[in-house]
């Protein structure tokens, strides 16, 4: 019964990413006109705003497709992710100072030209899983070209971690330190090791989820007394409580314990297994939703959620998260946690009627906004979520293979 549970629960997860989610970005946002892909768009799809193109949304949609084309064999998902790749190489490099912008036109021209490891982070993943896919050798040079100017221009030698801006030039303009920046990078770093098999990007996955981590509770994000991470620090790694009210972010802390549990499953490290499942259990106490499903938004590191709404990404995180942890464990009850939010998105979170996911939600269920596509929403997190389930599920249930030792990363990669 327990093989039929999961077949039927990741054949959903599938049917969702390909019937539900990337239909809505196939029909609405390819820009049909320059190439790439289309910012803002509403609730039904229809376009808004001046047309601009942010680094973030290009890239996360260009990794999109290749995801919506792992799971569907579908040439037109590869076909679009081959077009949002030849439009972010042509408009989107900074041929003076390296690297690419972080901003275009609607037809390309650079209206933003400075320099954030987050978003230099996607390019990183979204042509490192192109160039898997597609056997693009270029695409693949130019994803190592910008892991190397991230670890080179934007890695803080002297304390650690990667500063938030630089500028066009490469001179550091913001100090601070974000741990999403730092998740983000290990993305990407994920893709490279998954297209070239180099060890040296398997040394990188271990010091980034070490710079999370930190030092049990020194020169990284990771709180030791209260069992989470925190969001935003100084160059030394004091927190900018200004910028963050001192506020925890329930997402983030899922989705830094699941991606440093992959690495950490993968590698062995018994430290990074202990304290990634730590954090998953910190958000699943204090920031799941016992009776409906689904996760908060930030809430104290003692404990007190004090942002009750649902944003729409820690939801998919935790769909990696469960997923993973069970296909780790085998134990039942990550497996009841991961339906009760597969439950919990069908009823509240997806769009019934035209698609794709609400970005945010009331904590009893009220739709708070309705905008599909922002600079910030595409369709990464979504897609991503419900194709790492579907796979975690496979494998749990032994329909994919787990490699024999030396384990291949292919099948853990993010």
């Amino acid at each position: 019964m327990t093989n039929e549970r999961l077949a039927a629960l990741a054949a959903s997860f599938r049917k969702q990413a390909l019937e539900n989610v990337m239909p809505f970005w196939l029909r609405h946002s390819i820009d049909e006109e320059h190439g790439g892909y289309w910012t803002s768009l509403e609730r039904d799809g229809t376009r808004y705003g001046d047309g601009n193109k942010f680094i973030v949304v290009q890239t996360r949609s260009i990794y999109s497709m290749c995801i919506a084309y792992r799971l569907s064999g579908q040439k037109e998902y590869l076909d679009q992710a081959a077009q949002g790749v030849r439009f972010f190489r042509q408009h989107f490099r900074d041929a003076e100072n390296g690297g690419w912008v972080s901003a275009t036109t609607q037809s390309g021209q650079h209206v933003d030209s400075s320099k954030r490891p987050y978003g230099l982070a996607f390019a990183v993943y979204g042509l490192g899983e192109y160039a898997r896919l597609a056997k693009d050798a270029e695409a693949l040079q130019d994803a190592v070209d910008t892991y190397e100017l991230i670890m080179k221009r934007c890695w803080d030698t002297e304390f650690g971690g990667l500063y938030n801006e630089l500028s066009a030039d490469w001179k550091v303009t913001d100090d601070t330190k974000r741990v999403d920046t730092h998740m983000h990078t290990m993305e990407g770093v994920s893709a490279l090791l998954a297209a070239t098999g180099e060890d040296r990007y398997l040394q990188t996955l271990d010091l980034l989820a070490n710079t999370i981590l930190g030092s049990i509770g020194k020169d990284g994000c990771f709180d030791a007394v209260n069992g989470c991470i925190h969001e935003r620090f100084r160059r030394n790694w004091q927190e900018a409580l200004d910028l963050t009210e001192g506020l925890i972010n329930y997402g983030h802390i899922t989705e830094a314990g699941w991606f440093i549990s992959i690495v950490g499953a993968y590698t062995g490290s018994e430290r990074l297994s202990s304290l990634s499942r730590q954090l998953i259990e910190y958000a699943l106490r204090y920031g799941w939703d016992e009776k409906r499903g689904g996760i908060y938004d930030r809430g104290t590191p003692e404990g007190r959620v004090v942002r009750t709404e649902k944003v729409w990404w820690p939801q998919a995180e935790m769909l990696g998260a469960l997923s993973f942890l069970y296909r780790q464990t085998g134990e039942e009850r990550y497996l009841n946690l991961l339906e009760k939010q597969a439950a919990f998105i069908d009823r509240e979170l997806l769009d019934h009627e035209y698609g794709e996911w609400y970005p945010l939600v009331s904590a009893d269920g009220k739709v708070l906004r309705e905008q599909k596509g922002s600079p910030w929403k595409a369709c990464y997190h979504v897609v991503q979520g419900l194709y790492q389930a579907y796979r975690n599920l496979e494998f749990a249930r032994g329909a994919l293979r787990e490699a024999e030792a030396p384990r291949r990363w292919e099948d853990f990669c993010l």
